[in-house]
């Protein structure tokens, strides 16, 4: 757990040279043997692995040490994909970083290997702050913070859809939030990924997954 407040969030950037790494984008996972590789509830076909992202000072993960993100392709999305609720997408949780573990269906590898590193903290309660001051219109707030990101809030593309907790109150918190600009991931064009966590519940199924279209 790190002192990050859910109000800071930090832009992910395509990674070059040096800097702390926060993940990749694509590739194919480390860290998940082929029996345990997430399947589509829906079509039951090997879902495409989407991203790891790995806790440190810019990502808090609730104590879990990295997240691996998979949807499902195998039907075009009538699998409905988009929906946290389906089973066409997934989000792991490990307790553990594995980077020599290489395993799983190779025919689901899709997209390139990107590295991610994060940009500096933004405080976008302090930017709210600027809304309320009549010092910035909400529109240009958001539109600041409508990019790839871990950490604080999620902008809306089609109204605003934050979880609830399922094991105790309030909501679930955001923990990356991410479009097609730095990946073009299958999802609509212009579209928007939100990952939230459960922070009352400390079991690796606290994470949900779901998108909204452009």
């Amino acid at each position: 757990m790190t002192s990050r407040t859910n109000w800071t969030s930090r832009q992910i950037l395509k990674g070059s040279g040096g800097g702390e790494n926060i993940g990749f984008y694509g590739g194919h996972p480390r860290g998940i043997r082929a029996n345990l590789w997430p399947r589509c509830a829906v079509c039951g076909a090997p879902m495409c692995h989407m991203m790891q992202i790995d806790a440190g000072l810019a990502v808090d993960l609730g104590g879990y040490e990295r997240m691996s993100v998979f949807i499902c392709h195998a039907t075009g999305g009538r699998c409905e994909d988009w929906n946290p609720n389906k089973g066409a997408n997934k989000v792991l949780l490990h307790a553990e970083k594995d980077d020599t573990l290489y395993d799983g269906p190779p025919t689901v590898r899709v997209y390139r290997r990107t590295r991610l590193v994060p940009g500096e903290p933004v405080d976008e309660l302090a930017l709210m702050r600027r809304v309320k001051a009549n010092e910035l219109t909400m529109s240009q707030a958001l539109s600041s913070i409508k990019h790839d990101k871990v950490g604080g809030g999620a902008v809306w593309l089609q109204g605003e859809d934050t979880p609830k907790s399922k094991t105790g109150p309030g909501n679930m918190r955001l923990a990356v939030q991410f479009t097609t600009d730095v990946v073009s991931f299958d999802i609509t064009p212009g579209g928007m990924g939100y990952i939230f966590l459960d922070p009352n519940d400390v079991s690796p199924e606290a994470a949900y997954f779901m998108w909204q279209s452009g």
